[in-house]
Parts: structure tokens; C-alpha cells; sequence
């Protein structure tokens, strides 16, 4: 492949196929503004422990991020370990419980939030104001997705938004349906007509085009747009009786009723591959995932087997004058770096210059990202226009992640979601009834809050 020159802010020089390979060279350059000036030199020597799940070339990149810290902070050696996925949780977990966690731990936001709950973590808000950290740096729901009691337990790493406030579509099959291919559907009632006419089955009725296979997880993707939420502003009470959720349910048991009845379309997509493959070869129209996908798609680029692709946003209910697309920030899987409670001050300092390295400079988030083919959750490396070389569309992504509200961050999140997934299958297939699902998740949410509040009182 030929090569490409790019030249955004903080890079002058890379190769074309940047995502799989490591940039050639990376120039001096502004950073962002407001950014803290560079630290003394005249340290002792410290070591931090960096657990972490950057595997894969990630690791590679991440090495380029530790060579360009110890630049900056040559008496801080970073020890990066990456760490295997299977029991990925339990072992976060269990480290901290038996005392051995290391100086910075990569975690998801549901460990987290739990582990804050506990005391086993650092707050970090005092260093958030000691080096005068602007927090508008990063999009809202970024931070708010690890505000808990007052503290900021973590800066945002890519990205809890960029999750859940957008789907990916096909142009290809909506042009074979005679429809406008830049005109993503952006109401729940021209999502299901553009629907209807996508899906096509053959005479024995087996799908031989599927418009959307519809998932428990989109529920919270309808809730937020129509306006809801899954509890109260106050946090103690359940939401999902509301009208704005019932809606929300109902809307989701119409998709799987008219377009994506169960158990064919498993089927279908299986015999495709799977859901992103399906989408790749044409044979999926429209796919709610996160944003890690567009990696996969630029590397179809880059094995000159390009799928034309775009960005719808959430469809919202055209019916409720109040909805408007709306993103869902943090579901359990978005990620943070946390330091251990309990080490000595040098270590605990360290520890948060490599954190706050991690999140807010050019190279920690702005390269990082850039080479995922993500968006930074700091606001100045994306525009960075060399995203729109390699992803066309980057801006429609943003603006994506600009809808989103956090959930709740209580320790409990977790639990409730997972509840709430595990009792929609039946609605997403059209098969169960969103009436009674959705009473059944109301009273489970609601017991889990009443515990979690039993708890805190204590």
C-alpha cells in the first residue's frame, strides 16, 4: 500500500496503514490549552505497576505512550502489565482485596464504582485541583459517569461515550431499496418503515436481507431518546414505570414483531457470520454497537475491501414533542484508571501523573485514540482532521457524543442493567410482553436500590 503523509497537530509523520503500525514519527507540537507545564526532575526513582487490557498492537502503542511519559517524568518507570480477559472482573477485585493491586489499575466502571464504595481507591479530585485540571476539557457525560459522592474517582479513558449513542448502517442496502443512503432514519416511526422495506425473506421465508436485529440493550437506547430514564433525579426510586419507558418497551417488541422475529433471524445472521460481518457484506442494513467497531471497518479500508458505511443517530419518538436523540454514557463496560488507597506519597504522586498523563496528554489520549481509530474523550485531539481521513464519519460520531447522558453512578449500576438486559429478550423478540417485563424489571430495580441504600444508611 502506498504511503499517506498526515498532518494534524500533534503528529507530522506517519505511515498509511497507522493502525496497524506504529506512527514513524511524532513532532513537537502545542498542547492542549491549559495544560499543566512539565514537572522538576529532581525525584527519587519510582516504580508504578501499570495493570492494564491493552493487548494485541494496543500494547505496542501504549509502549509509545510509556517511551514519551518517561520523557517527560525520567524518574518514573512504568511497569506495564497486560493482563488476560478470562475473569477479568474477579481479579480486579480479589487484588485489591488481598492488598496486591498495583499502583494504577486499569478497570470498568462498575469495579470502579464498587471499589470507591469500599475505600480501596484514591479520590482523585484534590489532584484535579491541585495542577487546576479543566474538567470542561472532556465531553460532560465523561466525568459524570465517575462522580460518586462528591469525589472524581477517575479521568476518562476512550470513551464510556461513543458507546450506546449511535448505529452504524449500510448505505449499500438502503440505495437497493430505492432509499436516500446519506437520510438514516432518525424517528422510531421512519426506523420501522425504512425497516419493512429493507428486510426481505425468499419464498420458504427464511430472511434473505435484515434490516436490524433488535437486543435487550437498545431499550436504554429508546428510554433516554423519548425522554427517560431508568431511575430518579434523586436516585432512590425506579423509572422504568414511566410512560417514557413503557414506550420505550413498546417500541422495542414492535421491532422484533415485525422485523426481526427470533428464531430466524439468529440464524440468519449466523449463517453471515455474525452481526458485524452480516453488516459488512451488505447482508445487515443497520448495527447499534460501540464505537470499537469503526476499527474493524478502517481495516477494511485498509485490505482495499471498503464497506460503505455511515452514522445514524438514536431514533427518538416523533410522537413525544420532548424527544430528541439522546446518547447512554457508561453502561457497566466503560473504563477507568484507578490508584489504590494506602501507598506512600511518592508512589500515590507518581501514580496520579501517569493517570493524569493517560487522559489529558497529546500522546496518553490524543495518539492513543487517533491509532484505535476512536475519539479522544478530551474535545481539542479531535480535531485532529486526519479523523476524517481515515474515518468519514467522525463528525456525525461527535456529535453523537455530545447527546449522551451518564448513568447513575452508584456501585449497584451494574446489577441493574444486567437485570434489565436479562429480562427483555423475550420483548426484543417480539414474543414477550413489554407490559409485563417491564413491570417485573421495575420491582427488581427498585429492590436493588432499596438494598443499596439499606447499605449505605449503615
Amino acid at each position: 500500500m502506498k504511503s499517506v503523509v498526515i498532518t494534524p497537530r500533534w503528529v507530522c509523520v506517519a505511515k498509511a496503514s497507522m493502525l496497524s503500525a506504529a506512527l514513524a514519527a511524532l513532532a513537537a507540537c502545542s498542547s492542549y490549552p491549559g495544560q499543566p507545564a512539565l514537572a522538576a526532575t529532581d525525584h527519587r526513582p519510582v516504580t508504578i505497576t501499570f495493570w492494564n487490557w491493552w493487548d494485541g498492537e494496543r500494547e505496542q502503542w501504549m509502549q509509545t505512550v510509556i517511551q514519551h511519559f518517561n520523557e517527560e517524568y525520567p524518574w518514573i518507570k512504568i511497569d506495564s502489565k497486560v493482563q488476560g480477559w478470562t475473569g477479568m472482573q474477579a481479579k480486579i477485585m480479589s487484588a485489591f482485596a488481598a492488598g496486591i493491586a498495583p499502583e494504577v489499575m486499569m478497570a470498568p466502571r462498575a469495579q470502579i464504582l464498587a471499589l470507591a464504595d469500599m475505600g480501596a481507591i484514591v479520590p482523585l479530585t484534590k489532584y484535579i485541583q491541585r495542577d487546576k485540571v479543566d474538567l470542561s476539557m472532556f465531553y460532560p457525560a465523561e466525568v459524570d459517569a465517575f462522580r460518586y459522592r462528591g469525589q472524581q474517582w477517575t479521568l476518562p479513558l476512550p470513551t464510556v461515550t461513543a458507546n450506546d449513542d449511535f448505529y452504524y448502517y449500510n448505505k449499500d442496502t438502503f440505495e437497493q431499496a430505492g432509499l436516500d443512503p446519506n437520510r438514516p432514519p432518525q424517528t422510531w416511526s421512519s426506523f420501522l418503515e425504512t425497516g419493512l422495506k429493507i428486510t426481505r425473506k425468499d419464498g420458504t421465508g427464511k430472511y434473505t436481507q435484515l434490516f436490524v436485529s433488535p437486543g435487550p440493550h437498545m431499550y436504554l437506547d429508546f428510554l433516554f431518546s423519548n425522554g427517560g430514564y431508568i431511575v430518579t433525579p434523586d436516585i432512590r426510586h425506579e423509572a422504568i414505570s414511566s410512560n417514557a419507558s413503557k414506550e420505550a418497551l413498546n417500541f422495542l417488541y414492535e421491532l422484533g414483531a415485525k422485523i426481526a422475529t427470533q428464531p430466524e433471524c439468529d440464524n440468519f445472521l449466523i449463517s453471515n457470520g455474525g452481526a458485524e460481518s452480516s453488516l459488512i457484506k451488505g447482508k445487515l442494513a443497520v448495527l447499534f454497537e460501540n464505537v470499537s467497531f469503526v476499527r474493524i471497518l478502517i481495516d477494511q479500508a485498509i485490505k482495499s475491501q471498503p464497506v460503505n458505511w455511515g452514522v445514524g443517530l438514536i431514533p427518538y419518538n416523533d410522537r413525544n414533542p420532548a424527544a430528541r436523540s439522546t446518547g447512554v454514557a457508561a453502561r457497566g463496560f466503560g473504563w477507568g484508571y484507578v490508584i489504590p488507597a494506602g501507598l506512600s506519597s511518592e508512589k500515590e504522586e507518581a501514580a496520579w501523573l501517569w493517570v493524569k498523563y493517560l487522559t489529558t496528554s497529546k500522546y496518553g489520549t490524543g495518539y492513543f485514540s487517533f491509532m484505535m481509530g476512536r475519539p479522544s474523550p478530551v474535545r481539542y485531539w479531535n480535531e485532529n482532521p486526519d479523523y476524517r481521513k481515515v474515518n468519514p464519519n467522525s463528525d456525525r460520531i461527535l456529535a453523537a457524543m455530545q447527546t449522551d447522558r451518564a448513568l447513575p453512578a452508584i456501585p449497584v449500576i451494574g446489577d441493574i442493567t444486567d437485570t434489565i438486559v436479562n429480562n427483555l429478550w423475550g420483548v426484543a423478540a417480539g414474543t414477550g410482553s413489554p407490559v409485563d417485563a417491564g413491570t417485573k424489571i421495575a420491582q427488581k430495580v427498585q429492590n436493588i436500590l432499596d438494598s443499596y441504600w439499606a447499605k449505605a444508611r449503615k
